[in-house]
């Protein structure tokens, strides 16, 4: 499976970013509010990298023992157990797919965090909760990054191709 690619998740958040600057202009010149996302979302966004981090915790453990054993580091080898595949493969695709959520939540947010502070009167009640939300879904795609690189399997050495190959 390849990585994640960054060119397709910063093209997400550009595009997310464009969709919340052209609808907050259609909000403000059709008399509504500026969109305000509840304190539920950035709440939300961070369970989920949380739990994100919670179910990639066997995968780092089952490689960092396996990297002690084959560095020979560690005199007594411990019987070690095998992560089950299926539920790397799951784990990857789980931060794969947040990481798309979170650029899609970083674009919206900024492009309405734009327009509010181009708009010649500022909610600043409406600041707070776009901002607190555009940060959780940073520390969401932060997370989802390392999560896929903590799924990466290790190079075997025997291989002729360069590339590095994800779980």
């Amino acid at each position: 499976m390849k990585p994640i690619s960054v060119i397709g998740v910063i093209s997400w958040a550009l595009l997310a970013a464009l969709a919340g600057f052209g609808y907050s202009n259609w909000a403000i010149a059709n008399g509504f509010h500026i969109p305000v996302s509840g304190i539920t979302l950035s709440v939300s966004v961070a369970v989920v990298a949380i739990i994100l981090l919670v179910l990639v915790f066997p995968i780092w453990k089952y490689k960092r023992n396996l990297k002690k054993i084959l560095d020979a580091k560690e005199r007594t080898v411990k019987k070690i157990l095998p992560v089950d595949p299926f539920y790397a493969v799951k784990v990857l695709l789980l931060a794969r797919a947040a990481a798309v959520t979170a650029a899609l939540f970083i674009g919206w947010h900024s492009g309405v965090l734009v327009k509010q502070f181009l708009s010649p009167v500022i909610a600043t009640e409406a600041i707070g909760p776009n901002l607190s939300a555009a940060i959780a879904s940073l520390l969401l795609l932060a997370i989802a990054f390392i999560v896929v690189e903590i799924c990466k399997l290790p190079d075997d050495g025997n291989s002729t191709d360069k590339k590095s190959v994800t779980a």
